[in-house]
Parts: structure tokens; C-alpha cells; sequence
């Protein structure tokens, strides 16, 4: 195995890890997927530095043939300090993850926010190889987007750009976000808080059609505990409470993929995350129905990422890869 080198791409979400690693030589992926370790804000990156050592010995590689990592999160991001301050969906204020990680496996170490590195991906790997003009948008259990414009990435001061979650698709303010603010994309439509979402609307509406819902059914009666989940599978059996849900959302959902059009005109969005993945119709079709009353500049194809669960995973990697080529830290 003497002279095979490789880089390291790390997607550190909420609820998942994926870390994989590309042979510099035959393009070859390898990649590793784990529940997120949230025991500790220590425990994110020793669960990165484990992973990493096993995808490595997988892929053939020892940890001294690592040319470099780049590891993807959800922000809010400090790069100056290699750190994640205060995320809305980590249950601490400051989780370091450069300094450990490349102290621990003696590589180049580098941090970016998951969506950037998602359109990063999508770019160079999946539905975005021929365009200038290109963003992405995850619907999981946070809500965030990357853009890049003219063939360029966007990052911004901290490598908080686009940060599209946090956009306001509400002017009454009815929930908080995770970030403290109110009427933010991400505090309705991510699938941590559409749960939320639900239960704000079921208090408003008359409690026998609540009763005679599918919705009700699916959640054994004991609806204040709904899930984004049984949401939308009582959606698919045709439930007409859970679809006036899920088309409140769409509506939503529409004005924030209007102001991603607004913002940064492009040519080709691509959607991923858990809830657009698991649900492409339920989300798609309201987006494509509505947003043209919400942007003024002109409609973009919006489709699922080709590249699935994996997109912001190959974006770390291109990064990664990105870096070396131009014989940067990375």
C-alpha cells in the first residue's frame, strides 16, 4: 500500500456522521455513517478521530497517508477557531473540532458549514458539474443552504454565508427558532421543529375532525407527540387534516426557495436532507406550485440531489481535495 495517499470528508449533522475517504489515485470512496455522539461536546470529536482511523484502514490507508480533512457542520461556525458556537441543533455552546482532530491524527484539518460543502458536492460530483449558478438546500432536522454564484463558493466572514434557515418565512413570529429568533424557516419546516409546527396548529383547530384523523391514528392517539414522520405518512394515506398541514408547510417552504431565488439567482437548487429525501412530492410539489408568488427573479429547476444522503459528505471531500491541489492547509 506504500504511496497511496488519500483525504478525509467528515458531514457531522445532528442526528448523523458520515466519514469517508478518497483514494487520491483511483477516486475511490469509502464511507462510514454512525448515530452523532451529543455525550459530550469532546465526545463530537473523538467519535470524528475513531471514525476517521476505521475508514482509513478500510480504504487501505494508514493515518500518516491522510493528506487532509475537511469537516462539514452544521452552523453557527467560527473557521478562525475551528469551532461550532451555540448550534440551534447540539446541545452545547462551543464544540471544538480542528484543533482535536488535527492534534490527534497529525493532518491538515479544515471546517466548513454542511450546506456550503453540500453545493460544494453537488458541483463537483452530482447534478451541478455544468453550472455557475448553483444552490443547495437541506431539509433535516436543521434547515440550511449553500450558494455558489458566478463559479464562486461562498463562505463569508465566519463561513456562515447563506445561511438560509434562518430567513423569515413568518411575520407573526409564531415560533422561536433555535437560535432564538422568531419566524425563522428552520423553527417550522426542519423535522426537528415540525413537530412544533403541528402541535401549534392542532390547538387551533376543532378537537372531533382531530379525533377522526388518520394523524390520530398514527399516533395512537397520544397526537401532542407527534413526529414529522407520522405527519407526513398520515399525509400519504390521504389524510385531509396532516395535508392541510403539510401544504401550511409547503407554503413556507415556498417563500424561503423564494428567497434563496431572490438572493443568488441560479441556474439549478438542489434538495436534500432527511425530510425532503424520505418525502420528495410532499415538499417538491408545494415549492414548485408557489414560489413563483414570492420571487421576482426567474424560476430555477429545484430537484432531490442525485447524491442523496451523501452530498454534503463528497462536498467535504472536494473540498478536501480543493485544498490539496492548490498545496494549501486545508
Amino acid at each position: 500500500m506504500a504511496g497511496k495517499e488519500c483525504v478525509i470528508g467528515v458531514d457531522v449533522g445532528a442526528t448523523w456522521s458520515r466519514v469517508a475517504s478518497y483514494d487520491m489515485s483511483s477516486l475511490a470512496v469509502e464511507i462510514d455513517r454512525e448515530p452523532t455522539d451529543v455525550s459530550s461536546s469532546k465526545a463530537v470529536s473523538d467519535q470524528i478521530v475513531r471514525m476517521v482511523r476505521s475508514v482509513a484502514t478500510e480504504g487501505g490507508f494508514g493515518v500518516a497517508s491522510i493528506m487532509g480533512i475537511c469537516i462539514a457542520s452544521a452552523g453557527p461556525l467560527s473557521m478562525k477557531e475551528g469551532a461550532l458556537v451555540k448550534p440551534p441543533n447540539l446541545p452545547f455552546d462551543y464544540v471544538p473540532l480542528v484543533d482535536p482532530v488535527a492534534k490527534q491524527l497529525k493532518a491538515p484539518t479544515y471546517l466548513v458549514r454542511d450546506s456550503i460543502a453540500g453545493v460544494f458536492g453537488e458541483k463537483k460530483f452530482g447534478a451541478g458539474k455544468e453550472t455557475s449558478n448553483l444552490c443547495y438546500v437541506t431539509i433535516s432536522t436543521g434547515l440550511g443552504g449553500g450558494a455558489i454564484v458566478d463559479d464562486h463558493l461562498l463562505f463569508g466572514k465566519d463561513g456562515n454565508a447563506a445561511e438560509i434557515g434562518h430567513y423569515i418565512v413568518d411575520s407573526k413570529g409564531r415560533l422561536v427558532c433555535g437560535c432564538g429568533r422568531r419566524g425563522h424557516w428552520e423553527a417550522y419546516c426542519s423535522g426537528k421543529n415540525i413537530p412544533r409546527y403541528v402541535d401549534l396548529r392542532l390547538r387551533e383547530t376543532e378537537i372531533e375532525s382531530v379525533k377522526r384523523s388518520v394523524l390520530c391514528e398514527e399516533t395512537n392517539g397520544k397526537i401532542s407527540f407527534v413526529s414529522a414522520e407520522a405527519l407526513f405518512k398520515a399525509a400519504k394515506k390521504g389524510d385531509e387534516l396532516s395535508n392541510q398541514f403539510v401544504s401550511e408547510l409547503g407554503i413556507f417552504n415556498a417563500i424561503g426557495f423564494g428567497n434563496v431565488v431572490n438572493s443568488y439567482d441560479p441556474e439549478l437548487v438542489t434538495v436534500g436532507g432527511a425530510v425532503a429525501l424520505k418525502n420528495p412530492e410532499l415538499i417538491l410539489n408545494p415549492v414548485q406550485d408557489h414560489v413563483g408568488e414570492y420571487a421576482i427573479n426567474k424560476i430555477p429547476e429545484i430537484r432531490i440531489t442525485p447524491l442523496k444522503e451523501n452530498v454534503v459528505v463528497y462536498g467535504s471531500i472536494a473540498l478536501a481535495v480543493d485544498q490539496v491541489s492548490k498545496g494549501k492547509s486545508v
